[in-house]
Parts: C-alpha cells; structure tokens; sequence
C-alpha cells in the first residue's frame, strides 16, 4: 500500500527537502526538515510544492501534469484537486486493499474503472509498479493524454453504456472513485454487472457512493445543497424517496458539455445509494466486506466487496 514514509523516501533520495523548505516557506534548515516534518508537509510538497516549482515537481513526480484547464473540466478545475485528491485516494483505496487480504504488490491486473486524468493511477504507477493497470474514460481527449503521458497503463476506451471490452476474470482489483455516484440506476446496474464480469473470483472492488451522511448533510448546509444540485427542490421529497426506496438519481449537469464529452446526460447525474439498497440489490454478484460511511470528507461512503 501507498504510505507517507514511501513519500518521504522519494523526498531523501532526490534530495528535496532544500527545495520544500524554500517552496513552502518553512524556516528550518533542510537536514532538520528531513527529521522533524510531518505528514502534513510531506503531503503539502507532492501537491502545493509541485504545483508551485517544476525543479521540485521534476524531482517528486515521474509522469506530467495534465492541461487541466482542458481536461479537468468535468470536474473540480485546479490541479491542487487533481494532485492531492488523487494522492488521498491512492493511499485510501491501497490501505483498504489491503486490509482485506488484497496487496496492490502481488496483483496481476488493476482497473481503474473512471480514470479521469489519471490523477489515482498517477501514483500506483510511481510507488506500486509491478501490476499491469488498466484505466478506462468516457472522455476521449483524457484517454488521449493518458496514454501519451502513462505508457505503463492499458487505456480502454469507454462508452456511456457497458460492456468494455475485455475478458472475463482478468482484474484482480477494481477501483472506481466518484463514478456510482453518477449513474441513473439501470445504468448502474449495468456497469456493476459488467464489473462483476470483468473481476476474478475472489477479487476485490472498491468503490465510493453518495449515502445517507452527504444527504442530511443537503437540509441544513447551503453549499452542500448547491454543491449535490439539491437548491431548488424538495428536500423532504428527496429524503422520503431515499428512505422508500434507497437510490435517488437526477440530471443535472449540462447537458450540452456533457454530450460533447460522449456522455448521455440523461443518465449520467446525482446518485445516493443506501445501506439497505446495496444489502439487496448488490448481494447477489458481491459480498460486502465493508461500507464505511463519510470515509471521505464526511462525503462520500467507502464500499468494499468481493465477488461471490
């Protein structure tokens, strides 16, 4: 699994720790820094001090940043988001591989499900080589990109409906971070269906969704609401529909930008799942080993399953 001391050692080996200091503006000398810095700054230097020095992004990065005013548009716009929420992610999504019998180090084959910009795979490739990874991305220019800056992974070209194409049986782990969160619920199943495919017995998914915490967090907290597209409708509406049936799906992006992209906008929206739907929709293809709710800034819910 991705660590902070395996960020640390690519900081001691390229000598970084003069640059951070200076970068950061950190007033201790860099053989003390080296000593005495937290997870805090190690953190801050991969994605504040890259962002800021390409002498310290050159010596902490082996892969290029992307255009992110070109191919982060259909997501947060800042390569501070792209940097340090693919950073946390790589490191959650390895930990929790792990804590269920499953090492980044001895699989064979690692999907990707969703990669975007390859802001996750960025940092399985630099600190766990060895599997053959896969990514997959609806948005053409993104597959474009990440092939010519990640020659280590195998892009597939994705369509807004499954399936991929790839055998059977073939991936060890499937990762796919803020993708159900999206998916109309026929979609959904699809897509869920055509992994359950596409992974080994015994192999492992993870994978985040919109709960219960990030809707009751919409009644009271306006940038919540805006930021889950609930202002304007009925919240209680919402919330009943949730507790009937355990999955709310609405459109709500643009729609012109979106089928630019090679997406469907009616079928590609806001998504919350509950508990209970995944106890009864999902148990016949998976086994649920862990659903750790608000796991990621008190937002999005962890899943962990393996296939039956």
């Amino acid at each position: 699994m991705i660590t902070m001391n395996m960020l640390r050692e690519r900081i001691d080996a390229t000598g970084a720790w003069e640059d951070i200091a200076d970068i950061l503006g950190i007033n201790t000398p860099p053989e003390t820094l080296a000593k005495v810095a937290n997870d805090e700054v190690i953190y801050r230097a991969y994605v504040e001090g890259s962002t800021k020095s390409k002498e310290l992004r050159a010596k902490l990065h082996k892969h290029p940043f992307p255009d992110i005013t070109r191919l982060g548009r259909y997501s947060d716009p800042s390569i501070e988001y792209h940097l340090g929420g693919g950073l946390s992610a790589a490191m959650d999504i390895t930990q929790k591989a792990e804590k269920h019998n499953h090492r980044f180090e001895s699989a064979s084959n690692i999907f990707d499900f969703g990669c975007g910009t390859s802001r996750i795979l960025r940092y399985m490739i630099e600190f766990l080589p060895g599997p053959q990874y896969y990514g997959s991305e609806v948005f053409r220019e993104n597959i474009e990109w990440g092939e010519r800056a990640f020659p280590e992974v195998i892009y597939l070209r994705q369509n807004t409906f499954p399936p991929l194409d790839v055998q059977d049986g073939i991936f060890d782990i499937i990762y796919a971070y803020s993708i159900f969160t999206h998916f109309e619920e026929t979609l959904h199943l699809q897509w869920l269906s055509d992994l359950h495919r596409m992974l080994k017995i015994g192999g492992l998914i993870i994978l985040t969704i919109h709960g219960e915490i990030i809707l009751k967090r919409c009644k009271d907290e306006e940038d919540i609401r805006q930021s889950m597209y609930v202002t304007g409708r009925d919240y209680e509406e919402l919330y009943k529909k949730f507790y009937d049936n355990g999955y709310i799906y609405y459109s709500c992006y643009d729609h012109k930008q979106l089928s630019n992209g090679g997406l469907d906008s009616n079928v590609f929206g806001i998504t919350f799942i509950s508990k209970e739907y995944i106890r009864g929709k999902w148990s016949n293809k998976f086994k649920v080993l862990e659903h750790d709710g608000g796991a990621i800034s008190h937002w999005q819910d962890y899943i962990v399953m393996t296939k039956l």
